[in-house]
């Protein structure tokens, strides 16, 4: 019989709080959905442990970011000085419709920590953050849906094909992804900010 008892409580406090911690880690925080993908496997692939795990580790991304949103709150000041909080501040004020289609985009993007700027940059100009935090719990769960399951197939798969357990796999994939974010984060991203701005401006008005 395949009930939520495959899903043992210590099992969800460790997820929700590695999530936590990660979501809560300005700009670089672990790949979270590998842990849970591990976790998954081991406790059982059912649509009941799919969905708990899924949930769980949304909610408590999204609810990390407020710690993001605190960050700008409280250094408002000193991040005047930060050229991609002044650009995203700017965007923020002049383009909510925009800003919050940003944020989803940003926040379901996996591996990709853009979201933290958005959320510094709201905390910094006093976006309201009830509307962040609901674009970014619909965002985070759905992340979580996708990511989860194509990592725990993916990592099933390559069991399946090499001698590998999931675990060893699981830790060959946390690694990849923290390198990779590292690099990423090594990108100027404010030039493509600045481009992609530019792109919306001349969008709204084609006659410039």
């Amino acid at each position: 019989m395949i009930v939520v008892q495959d899903m043992n409580i210590s099992s969800i406090i460790f997820l929700t709080i590695i999530t936590f911690v990660s979501n809560a880690t300005p700009f670089f925080g672990a790949p979270y959905t590998i842990i849970a993908s591990i976790i998954l496997l081991k406790q059982g692939f059912t649509p009941i442990n799919y969905i708990i795990i899924s949930v769980i580790t949304g909610i408590s991304a999204a609810a990390a970011k407020i710690i993001m949103y605190g960050v700008g709150y409280g250094l408002k000041n000193p991040l005047k000085r930060n050229k991609n909080i002044q650009l995203l501040s700017k965007f923020i004020s002049a383009k909510t419709k925009y800003f919050i289609i940003a944020l989803f985009i940003l926040a379901i993007l996996p591996g990709l920590p853009f979201d933290d700027y958005l959320f510094i940059g709201g905390g910094a100009v006093r976006a309201s953050l009830q509307k962040m935090e609901g674009v970014a719990v619909i965002a985070k769960i759905l992340k979580s849906f996708i990511e989860i399951y194509i990592e725990s197939k993916g990592i099933s798969f390559i069991h399946y094909i090499t001698s590998l357990s999931d675990l060893e796999i699981g830790i060959i994939s946390f690694i990849v992804f923290l390198v990779i974010g590292f690099i990423l984060l090594k990108i100027d991203w404010e030039k493509y900010i600045s481009l992609a701005m530019k792109y919306l401006k001349k969008y709204e008005n084609p006659k410039l």
